[in-house]
């Protein structure tokens, strides 16, 4: 700068340039008098002028000095926001909030879509302590600066997530949750319980009342994630809509199609010998093949109608946005890290992985639209990803603001049939399910009469097991409980009695992998190598196989599809008398 000072001796803007250079270097005294020939040369020199008033700012505490600098800047160019933002910023590092706060506002009137001076405002505020505005304003901030990887983005976000966690930790929110769990009690006329479990696959899940034949609804939450109010509004809103399509006669019930888990094994079976090949257990790979099974379908279900309940909150629970802002941002870590990490990668199934990113790229975007932070630009997409999360989006864009009661069912129906995972599931009407169900109750036998006529199972019987088989219908025919079946469960259940819950969870994973093709109710001579010394027929088998998954894992019982809730009830009573 000198040396162009040299051969420039009349240039403002390199005399301004190089009083900067000392004044970055802590020589305020060089930099002043440098800065006066810079004005010599331009007085209007506006740069030359925020710094100086900068330096008898910050570093003199000498306000009325820098005021006269500053102001000659503001009646030149009174909508000059940047240079406002600047002098702004100066008196809010000095702490001179009222004067910070003068100039910010003229700035942020000036241009409030800047990022820069949004988040001078959300400082300032953070300093005054009112940490709503600090939100807000760095909310705005996030959402107005495209790079992500810059500092006034990561200071943005860094504010928004450490103003929304003072104001939960204050407890802004609680009183409108819980007028929303009265609303809810009042819309469904019923009451509404919410419980830990520790044992959750997802963040939280509801319980409808009628599909568990209770009088209450039972909200479950895992103490993992630490922003329950968040979590449970979140469910009282799938109730709400539920409630909403049930008054207005469409509402929907998400089943899965029975035999298909076989089905749905069979398309990841790569995946699993390469996971056999590697020696991982077969408890641990049954485990992984029905958390994968049951992890899609949540995503079928839940992605779209999710995206309806987050803007709802959003929209009519204000209070609650700001515990919204910090679960959600975890939510997308977690769904960002599932599908992109490399050992998660090297793993996985490649079709069902490319499935899940879809589902969680379109939440990101979703995220995004609330609250500004660009979690979207974190994925790696590739282009027939993006066309179809495009696409998804669209249709999500054309029910947002006018969806009737009932309609993100249609949504659930579509991305599910675009995405090729219908044949797993089904939507009916609930009207008809219940209807046909008070009518028709399904007994064991029609369970253990679906695998008989399994095509894998074909001429496996003996003709002695023909006539057991034979003799056990004819003693059960018309009845309501499968005895037999009740047997074999008080048998399991005294055998689980005082076992460690997590030895239980591998017995049952033990025998979900050997029911990967079926497990024939006719055949003998089973081995669960978790319970030695004993053989197991078909019957017995299928028993444990309940009982299992009753004990250690019931909050997947209902997956099994097995039909044997009676016996269930039965055998306890047996044990407990």
């Amino acid at each position: 700068m000198e040396k162009l000072i040299e051969n420039y001796p009349t240039n403002s803007e390199y005399y301004r340039n190089l009083a900067q250079t000392y004044e970055e270097e802590g020589q305020h005294e060089k930099a002043i008098d440098i800065l006066i020939d810079a004005l010599k040369w331009d007085p209007k020199n506006h740069w030359a002028l925020i710094l100086m008033g900068n330096i008898y700012a910050r570093y003199f505490d000498d306000v009325h000095t820098a005021m006269t600098y500053y102001d000659q800047v503001v009646e030149s160019d009174p909508g000059n926001y940047i240079a406002l933002n600047n002098i702004g910023g100066a008196f809010l590092q000095s702490g001179k909030l009222n004067l910070a706060e003068r100039y910010l506002s003229k700035a942020y009137q000036a241009n409030p879509k800047y990022p820069n001076i949004s988040l001078g405002m959300g400082l300032l505020n953070l300093q005054k302590g009112d940490m709503r505005q600090a939100f807000q304003f760095a909310v705005e901030t996030i959402r107005n600066e495209q790079k992500s990887a810059g500092q006034v983005y990561q200071t943005g976000l860094q504010l928004a997530l450490d103003a929304a966690q003072y104001l939960v930790k204050q407890q802004v929110g609680k009183e409108t949750l819980v007028d929303f769990i009265q609303e809810i009690e009042r819309l469904t006329d019923k009451e509404v319980r919410i419980e830990k479990d520790e044992y959750l696959p997802t963040a939280a899940k509801v319980e409808i009342a009628e599909n568990h034949g209770r009088d209450f609804h039972r909200i479950l939450h895992n103490p993992k994630y630490p922003q329950t109010d968040h979590l449970i509004a979140h469910e009282l809103v799938h109730l709400k809509l539920a409630a909403e399509a049930r008054t207005a006669g469409n509402n929907m019930l998400f089943i899965a199609k029975n035999g298909t888990y076989n089905q749905f094994l069979k398309t990841i079976e790569a995946s699993l010998k390469k996971l056999e090949k590697r020696g991982i257990p077969d408890t641990s790979i049954a485990k992984y093949s029905k958390d994968l099974f049951d992890g899609i379908l949540r995503q079928v279900f839940n992605t779209p109608i999710d995206l309806f309940i987050e803007d709802i909150l959003y929209r009519d629970y204000p209070e609650l946005r700001y515990v919204q802002f910090i679960s959600l941002f975890q939510l997308n870590q977690e769904a960002h890290k599932a599908v992109n990490d490399p050992k998660i990668i090297d793993l996985s199934p490649p079709d069902i992985l490319t499935k899940s990113r879809i589902f969680n790229v379109v939440s990101a975007r979703h995220f995004e639209t609330l609250f500004g932070v660009k979690m979207e630009k974190q994925y790696q997409i590739r282009p027939f990803e993006k066309e179809q999360i495009d696409a998804f989006w669209e249709e999500f864009i054309e029910y947002r603001n006018d969806r009737e009661a009932g309609e993100e069912y249609e949504l659930v129906q579509h991305w599910g049939e675009d995405l090729e995972l219908d044949p797993y599931f089904e939507l009916v009407e609930e009207k008809e399910y219940r209807s046909k169900n008070e009518k028709t109750s399904k007994r064991p036998e029609d369970v253990l009469t679906q695998i008989e006529k399994d095509p894998m199972q074909e001429g496996a019987l003996e003709e002695d097991e023909q006539e057991e088989l034979r003799k056990f219908k004819e003693q059960h025919t018309g009845k309501d409980i499968n005895m037999a079946v009740a047997m074999y469960m008080v048998g399991a259940l005294e055998h689980f009695k005082g076992m460690p819950k997590d030895q239980v969870k591998d017995i049952a994973f033990e025998i979900a992998m050997l029911g990967r093709n079926g497990i024939n109710p006719e055949k003998k001579g089973y081995k669960v190598n978790k319970i030695p010394g004993q053989s197991f027929s078909g019957y017995k088998l299928l028993a444990y196989y309940y009982v299992s998954w009753a004990v250690a894992i019931p909050e997947m019982l209902k997956e099994l599809q097995m039909p044997f809730d009676k016996e269930y009830e039965l055998a306890k009573q047996m044990t407990e008398s």
